[in-house]
């Protein structure tokens, strides 16, 4: 296995692209007129009803391969719904609402944001299915607002391919078992307006670079003031692949922290299977070779009523199932994973021969092979399937039925394995590795949906939306950094608390410094908050205004925000009245200069410019102190660094 942490990306011809699902402020629910708001209070349900799904024929008479491998998973799906937040539309009682034109010209907004060249002039809903259960009716309804867009990345433009609008999908609220086939959702997450933002997954090559990107439809989503705030608002899809590969979804990646460490684990993982399958055939391994004979071995367990064990041989297959292919995980689990999810079989109850080493990557896996195997067990199964030398076999206990199912899912995915990397949806793990979700969706899962008319977006429409687009997050970036020097992460800070527009008003309309101003806007909240000292909005805009009026200087807003934060009503003249501020004099502010240079080391002042940096800083501090933040900081450095010389 490649080091995950020495990947040379450049060298196998990595790519990337990213999903981005973004819900949207809104006052109602895309497709019915709900409050979008979630239940707080999970117990907090009003009634609950369960269905169970099946795939339907696409446009052209074909089942989305991914809609069959969901429909195989046989899972009873129950919903929790709230009165408060769910109708009968969510129940899928009730067709479609009209849709909220709102929501629509902010995807129109969005894609301008984006410089889509392609804009909708007429808006098609289709349908997308979902057998999940995430979505009761079975699909999504979803359409697209624009095309062929681009944001700047490191010098390069990546493409945006699409921007849609969709409703959102449930919650899921029981993710640790599903051995029983029962999911259960929360309903009131379904139907919230969501933009999604797809971009190309061959325009990023490096972790660096994909993580930028993200960041970029970020600052859009909040520069734009569309995006909704709040824990769940935003999901992320990454898709990637490396040369030889395959492109494979993963779900679920929520930090931004995580993408490095994901991007090494599936580079490692597609690079292990393509040399799998190099390797099967060099052997000379066919998938005709691969039979579906299962030989019941299950008076060899003490296994549970109703349960069995079942064997089926993989030849000239020894060594790869215990090929490890990310950190503490083998091909075998790899395969495991698929049968596990479909058939509720956990990858627990499945062995594969190569587990008999003495150092097989499996016995270090967070899910290692709980079935009652040694050497003499192993034995005799081999003997029983007449294992040759080059040979491997799996084992899988469970259910009669399932079993047997497990196993030729396990017989499928490892023909699947003699075409290197197969293309697929995987979640996203804590560990950095990846599971199987389900399979890749194709084209056939969307049609159109006949229940909502087309709608014409018309020119007056999208000249509103235009007027609604203001400067992008790189253009900002490059005007506030070529005006006050301010980096990335200033900018990115502005954006997020959404403050640039405050700041070009303090700036230009009051005239403040451009640091005085971001440390009020900025700083000040982020400093108040850690220490439990309230600093509203109101008292930020006294300090601006007063700063601009010349009635306090930088200094003393320190202490005037302790004194809002007891009596937020006061006027600036009484805070400061609070404060005792008074003038000071020269001769008083020189002798206080003079008792903290006796203090200090005037020699190293001079020569070492470490110990200055150090001290000045501090010995201004002091000075503020003394004279109750009555004189500007600036003033008190340039006496000082005066009186050194």
């Amino acid at each position: 296995m490649l080091d995950p942490k020495n990947v040379d990306f450049k060298r196998l011809g990595f790519r990337a692209g990213i999903e981005v699902h973004h819900q949207i402020r809104s006052d109602r629910k895309l497709f019915c007129r709900c409050p979008p708001v979630l239940e707080e209070d999970p117990e907090n349900m009003d009634y609950t009803f369960h269905r169970y799904f099946r795939p339907v024929l696409g446009e052209m008479g074909d089942f989305d391969p991914g809609m069959l491998v969901e429909f195989e998973k046989g899972y009873k799906v129950i919903y929790y719904a709230c009165e408060r937040n769910t109708c009968t539309y969510e129940m899928d009682e009730t067709p479609p609402f009209y849709p909220d034109m709102e929501a629509i010209k902010k995807g129109f907004i969005l894609a301008l944001y984006f410089n889509c060249s392609a804009l909708a002039e007429e808006i098609v809903v289709n349908r997308k299915q979902y057998l999940d259960g995430s979505i009761t009716t079975g699909f999504q309804r979803t359409f697209i607002t624009g095309r062929d867009g681009w944001i700047p990345v490191h010098g390069k433009k990546v493409r945006i391919t699409n921007v849609h609008i969709e409703e959102d999908a449930a919650r899921r609220v029981n993710w640790k078992d599903t051995t029983d086939r029962t999911v259960c959702f929360n309903l009131d997450r379904l139907g919230i307006p969501l933009t999604e933002v797809i971009t190309d997954h061959r325009d990023i090559e490096t972790p660096e670079e994909l993580i930028e990107l993200a960041k970029q439809i970020g600052r859009i989503l909040r520069i734009s003031h569309i995006g909704r705030r709040g824990i769940g608002a935003a999901r992320q899809d990454v898709n990637l692949s490396i040369e030889g590969g395959n492109r494979v979804e993963i779900k679920g990646v929520q930090d931004l922290k995580t993408f490095d460490l994901l991007c090494r684990h599936e580079s490692v993982r597609q690079y292990a299977l393509i040399e799998i399958s190099k390797e099967m055939k060099r052997r000379g391994i066919r998938k005709e070779d691969f039979e579906h004979t299962y030989v019941d071995i299950s008076h060899l367990f003490n296994l549970s009523d109703g349960d069995k064990a079942f064997v089926t041989i993989f030849p000239k297959m020894k060594g790869l199932f215990g090929t490890e292919v990310q950190p503490n995980k083998d091909f075998g689990e790899d395969v495991f994973e698929k049968s596990m999810l479909i058939t509720g079989i956990s990858r627990e109850h499945h062995y594969h021969s190569d587990e008999i080493e003495q150092y097989a990557a499996r016995k270090r896996s967070p899910y290692p092979c709980t079935l009652p195997m040694d050497k003499e067990k192993h034995a005799q199964i081999s003997t029983i399937v007449n294992q040759g030398p080059q040979d491997a076999f799996i084992v899988v206990a469970g259910p009669e039925r399932k079993a047997m199912h497990a196993l030729k899912k396990i017989v499928e995915r490892t023909k699947m394995a003699l075409d290197g990397v197969p293309q697929e949806t995987r979640r996203f793990l804590p560990n950095g590795n990846s599971e199987f979700l389900r399979v890749i969706h194709g084209k056939e899962r969307i049609y159109p949906d006949t229940d909502t008319p087309p709608i014409v977006i018309s020119k007056e429409t999208l000249d509103e939306c235009r007027k609604q687009v203001s400067k992008r997050p790189w253009e900002i970036y490059e005007g506030l950094h070529a005006k006050y020097n301010f980096n990335q992460h200033q900018v990115d800070m502005l954006i997020r608390a959404e403050k640039t527009e405050k700041l070009r008003e303090y700036t230009e309309e009051l005239q403040l410094n451009g640091h005085t101003a971001y440390r009020l806007l900025i700083e000040l909240p982020r400093r108040e908050k850690r220490e439990g000292t309230q600093y509203t909005d109101q008292t930020c805009q006294k300090l601006a205004e007063a700063l601009s009026r010349k009635l306090i200087i930088p200094e003393q807003t320190d202490p005037l925000i302790e004194i809002f934060a007891k009596e937020p009503n006061l006027t600036i003249q009484e805070a400061l009245a609070k404060l005792h501020i008074s003038h000071v004099p020269d001769e008083k502010l020189n002798k206080l200069i003079l008792r903290q240079l006796n203090k200090s080391d005037r020699a190293k002042l001079l020569t070492d410019e470490t110990y200055r940096k150090h001290m000045l800083p501090k010995m201004v501090g002091e000075i503020l102190k003394a004279v109750n933040h009555s004189v500007e900081g600036k003033k008190i450095l340039e006496k000082i660094q005066a009186m050194i010389k």
